[in-house]
């Protein structure tokens, strides 16, 4: 079930495409992150997955697992297990290597970019999914309005979360809840809506993983968090030791 508040009238677009776009450290992957894109791919009824690893999240601290084993850790973990297909998208890994920042307006302008002309635009939805951390924390992103006009933002909330709108800063709460509507909206137009997804079953912490494997090894609670073949790749890279 979802958070619905009034929604801005936006004119109905013959969508032809929808991409979910989820970004992230993935640092390690786990079963929360594969079980969070099946649940919404399935949801939104996408035609595609973008995977997008980050290169340094710039409100994170360094990453322990390089660039390559992220990406084959992905690999590894949603190889056959989405009912789409699904692409991981390198960009903000390509930036990081070049030493340039890498901020999501400017992963979704590309992605945007690779579409070409108005009219490809206006026929694909791109629907970016985010965490209820980063979403209370959207306000400090770079050009975080420009967002709004880039994809439809869905939240995927932990257990037992509600939003609390007059926490967030009054502009964002006031377009969040400007943008916010059902989730059929996210179908009839390629950008500006939101969603709150409240009734997922996950609450999954890569940094709690990471540290406990690095702590304490693998344990029967880690190793049941982790993707057998993603496990099995920890073990022999040596990532968490």
């Amino acid at each position: 079930m979802g958070v619905k508040s009034a929604s801005t009238k936006s004119a109905a677009t013959n969508i032809q495409h929808s991409v979910l776009v989820f970004g992230g450290s993935f640092d390690p992957v786990h079963n929360g992150h594969v079980a969070l894109v099946q649940h919404f791919a399935t949801l939104l009824k996408v035609d595609e997955v973008r995977l997008v690893p980050a290169g340094q999240p710039w409100q994170k601290a360094s990453l322990k697992a390089s660039a390559e084993q992220r990406i084959k850790m992905l690999e590894l973990a949603f190889d056959e297990q989405l009912s789409v297909p699904y692409s991981i998208d390198q960009q903000e890994i390509e930036r990081a290597a070049a030493q340039i920042p890498s901020y999501t307006v400017d992963t979704l302008t590309n992605m945007r970019s690779q579409w070409g002309n108005a009219q490809s635009n206006e026929e694909i939805a791109l629907i970016l999914l985010i965490g209820a951390d980063q979403f209370h924390n959207f306000a400090t992103w770079k050009n975080w309005q420009q967002i709004f006009k880039l994809a439809h933002i869905v939240v995927a909330a932990r257990p037992g979360y509600s939003l609390q709108l007059d926490t967030l800063p009054s502009e964002f709460a006031a377009l969040w809840q400007q943008a916010n509507g059902a989730i059929e909206d996210l179908k009839q137009c390629s950008f500006g809506k939101t969603w709150l997804e409240t009734d997922l079953a996950w609450d999954i912490s890569a940094t709690r993983i990471r540290d406990e494997l690095q702590q304490q090894g693998q344990t029967r609670e880690t190793t049941s968090l982790i993707p057998r073949k993603v496990l099995d790749y920890l073990q022999q890279q040596q990532i968490y030791d």
